[in-house]
C-alpha cells in the first residue's frame, strides 16, 4: 500500500486526571512494517517528546512518559494495511496483537 492515504490518530491520556486529547493527521503510510513503526514514532515524538515506545503491532503503537499514555494508530474506516502479524478474530472483533519492544 505504498502511498495509501490514511488518517493517523494520536490519543493521549493524562495518567493523573484521565484527561484525553486527540490529534489527527492525514498521512501517506509506508507499505512496510518498519516504515510504519518509524512514522508512528516520529509523529508522536513531535507531540510528546518524552514519550517512549512501549509496544508496536503493525498499525498501532503505545507510548508512555511520566505524565501520559499515548496510543498512535492508523484509521481509514476499518481498512488497515496488511501487517506481517496475523489478525486474530475474538468474538467477531478483529484485533491486531501488540508486541513489546
Amino acid at each position: 500500500m505504498v502511498g495509501a492515504a490514511e488518517r493517523l490518530v494520536i490519543e493521549a491520556t493524562d495518567l493523573d486526571t484521565d484527561e484525553r486529547t486527540v490529534a489527527t493527521f492525514d498521512v501517506e503510510i509506508p507499505a512496510d512494517e518498519a516504515g510504519r513503526r518509524k512514522q508512528l514514532a516520529a509523529v508522536v515524538a513531535e507531540l510528546h517528546p518524552a514519550a517512549r515506545m512501549r509496544s508496536f503491532g503493525g498499525v498501532a503503537a503505545s507510548f508512555l512518559d511520566s505524565q501520559r499514555l499515548v496510543v498512535a494508530h492508523y484509521s481509514n474506516d476499518g481498512a488497515h494495511p496488511a501487517a506481517t502479524s496475523p489478525v486474530h478474530r475474538i468474538d467477531q472483533v478483529e484485533q491486531q496483537p501488540l508486541f513489546a519492544i
